[in-house]
Parts: C-alpha cells; sequence; structure tokens
C-alpha cells in the first residue's frame, strides 16, 4: 500500500471517528425533555406546531405562533439570518441566529437569548417575546405551565 493510500484512509478513519464523537457527545449534551410544558393565553391553551423546547431553564416556542397569538408579527430573512418580530407598527425587534446582538426599534441592543432555527421554524424565549408584545407572564411549576395574558383587541 502507497504511503498516499495509508494517508487517505487514516484521515478517512479520523474523520469518521471524530464525527461520531461530535455526535456522541452532542447526544449526551442535548436537553432531555422529561415532561411536556404548556402555555395558556388568557386561560385557554396555546397549542404550538413544534414541541417546546428548554435549554438552560429557558423555554423556546415557535416564534410566529407566539407573536400572532399577542397580536403581532414574526419573519424570518433568510439572508441576514434574522427574525423580525413586529407590533402595531410602534414596536420592532430584530433578532440574529447564534447571537444576542439585536436591534430594537432601530436601536442597538442585547437580548437574553438567540432566536433558534429548526426544520421548518424559527424559536424564540418563550418569556422575553411574550413580554416583549405586552404579556404579563407566570409560570406554575407544579403543572409545567407558562401563563401569558394580555388585553385583546377587538
Amino acid at each position: 500500500m502507497s504511503l498516499r493510500k495509508f494517508s487517505a484512509m487514516l484521515l478517512t478513519a479520523a474523520l469518521l471517528t471524530g464525527g461520531v464523537s461530535a455526535t456522541a457527545a452532542f447526544a449526551q449534551s442535548a436537553p432531555v425533555q422529561q415532561q411536556k410544558i404548556k402555555v395558556n393565553l388568557n386561560g385557554k391553551e396555546l397549542p404550538f406546531p413544534q414541541d417546546i423546547v428548554t435549554e438552560n431553564g429557558v423555554a423556546y416556542v415557535n416564534a410566529s405562533t407566539l407573536a400572532i397569538a399577542l397580536g403581532g408579527s414574526a419573519a424570518w430573512d433568510t439572508m441576514s439570518k434574522s427574525l423580525l418580530v413586529a407590533k402595531d407598527n410602534k414596536y420592532a425587534l430584530r433578532m440574529y441566529q447564534n447571537s444576542t446582538f439585536a436591534y430594537k426599534n432601530g436601536k442597538e441592543t442585547r437580548v437574553p437569548n438567540a432566536p433558534r432555527v429548526t426544520t421548518g421554524a424559527v424559536l424564540v424565549p418563550l418569556v422575553f417575546i411574550a413580554q416583549e408584545l405586552g404579556a404579563a407572564v407566570s409560570y406554575d411549576a407544579k403543572n409545567l405551565t407558562y401563563n401569558l395574558s394580555i388585553e385583546v383587541k377587538s
């Protein structure tokens, strides 16, 4: 076997082993969801198209579902990899994937947690975005339920 073939085989083996090790390490550090968290809006359960994900004590939910339920909107910009959450032409928050850097009503700011892009959705920190859109938020730890309340405009 030539030195070139041996080097290629060694490199391939190292890449495969590294990939398996990285996958195993990720699987061990991935958050484990034991029980399903619920969100109630003005006393009624707010259904989300994806399960609520928790990491480091932060609950992440579908951005569009949350924003629309609270009278706002959310749109993902694939070019800038950013999410725009807006409401009533008075509030606009642009958050960037994997970054706490943001713009709130055109001014630079920081957000506590970055949006998370998943297959077919963008997830945002529930409590932070709900409060930014004007909802009062409480958490019932016994029932694993976030309770949001906001005045509904008729």
